[in-house]
């Protein structure tokens, strides 16, 4: 059977209500992404859904996949960042992999037999990836890699990791180098399962390389031009987290629709107040615009143009949305939104990732302000 994008969307949608939702809240509180659902998702071919059709993907658009990471946000967006991670490792595989890293990694990748994770972030370098201190040094065995890697999204349940390194250390962002590490390499470990403030059912760990000695051939694209590489990974994870915060935002808003029309308050129902209904349309122009932006950033990386300043533009506008949704949302439940048996706190909690995750508002309307700016000159 062939699937439609509604077909994708319809079964996500599905899915997230009847297998994500019903255990949200204990994958917040234990801290755990449900790998017990894995398998489910890999069998309804979500993970490779705007993939070429010759490396056993979907073929679909970039805004099926997309709403699909949506529609399962909604129930658990920890679970919706697992799949922005894989697909930001399989970008840069499918756009800069040679010929054998392709024939090697990517059709399993795709089919979901195996799972990738991203690794830029270290203590000293998050939104500043130039910063890092990872080395990895050239051997007669091949690449020995030391350094640790913090805030690693898919940490334990990865297959393969790409990992951002310093090749030529003196050179800065000039020198550094993108590698493939398996998850057996001798060497690597994985540690500090980080207990967050939200996307709780994300796996986030630290990875600790110590002389892990890597074949040669796991080298991404040409040695030291892997900054602009690890930059175009981070275009679509922006893209990916425009998605999981209209997931977010769109569930706070229908929690808050639900409360207003059932609760009553001074003799009638609280959406009958002018102050319940401003919030609701404030709201609802802020998701609106958000998903304008993100269906043209969509647009603009099927078609195969650049879509950099896209991505930070919906993101950026997209946190804003969500923080200013969720809090309208606590506002309208009142005390009930903010105990922990409710949703609204948990989506509240979460929507700050959005601000911070895959490029912080601040670096982001740098990069947007003066990418403008040249434009005008």
């Amino acid at each position: 059977m062939v699937l439609t994008s509604e077909d994708f969307i319809v079964k996500a949608k599905e899915f997230a209500e009847e297998y994500v939702k019903p255990i949200s809240k204990e994958l917040d509180e234990s801290n755990r992404f449900p790998e017990e659902l894995l398998h489910s998702m890999v069998k309804r071919k979500f993970l490779g859904i705007h993939y070429p059709i010759e490396y056993e993907g979907g073929g679909e658009s970039s805004l099926t996949s997309f709403n699909v990471v949506k529609e399962l946000s909604k129930a658990s967006p920890g679970v919706g960042l697992m799949f922005i991670v894989h697909w930001m490792a399989v970008d840069v595989l499918l756009k800069y992999g040679t010929d054998e890293q392709k024939e090697k990694y990517l059709k399993d990748l795709i089919k979901g037999k195996r799972v990738a994770a991203y690794s830029i972030s270290e203590a000293v370098a998050g939104s500043d990836a130039a910063g890092i201190n990872t080395i990895a040094e050239k051997t007669e065995e091949g690449w020995k890699l030391n350094g640790t890697k913090y805030f690693c999204t898919n940490g334990s349940i990865a297959d393969v990791y790409l990992v951002a390194c310093k090749t030529e250390p003196e050179q800065g962002a000039k020198g550094i180098s993108i590698f493939i590490v398996e998850k057996d390499s001798e060497g690597l470990s994985i540690t500090d399962y980080a207990d967050k403030m939200g996307f709780r059912s994300s796996p986030t760990t630290n990875l600790v390389l110590k002389d892990c000695i890597i074949p040669d051939e796991n080298l991404i694209g040409l040695e030291n031009k892997g900054f602009k590489i690890a930059m175009d990974g981070l275009t679509g994870g922006r893209l990916g987290m425009v998605a999981i915060g209209i997931g977010i935002a769109e569930a706070a808003m229908e929690r808050a629709i639900k409360h207003a029309n059932n609760r009553k308050a001074f003799g009638k129902p609280l959406s009958k107040l002018y102050s319940i209904q401003e919030k609701i349309a404030s709201s609802h122009i802020s998701l609106e615009a958000a998903k304008g932006l993100f269906e043209k950033t969509c647009f603009k990386r099927d078609y195969g143009d650049n879509y950099s300043i896209e991505s930070s533009v919906a993101k950026v506008f997209t946190a804003k949305a969500v923080r200013n949704i969720c809090y309208e949302a606590m506002q309208i439940l009142g005390g009930h939104g903010y105990y922990k048996d409710n949703d609204v706190e948990r989506y509240y909690r979460d929507g700050r990732l959005i601000d911070i995750g895959v490029g912080a508002t601040e670096v982001l309307n740098m990069v947007i302000g003066s990418t403008i700016l040249r434009r005008y000159k």
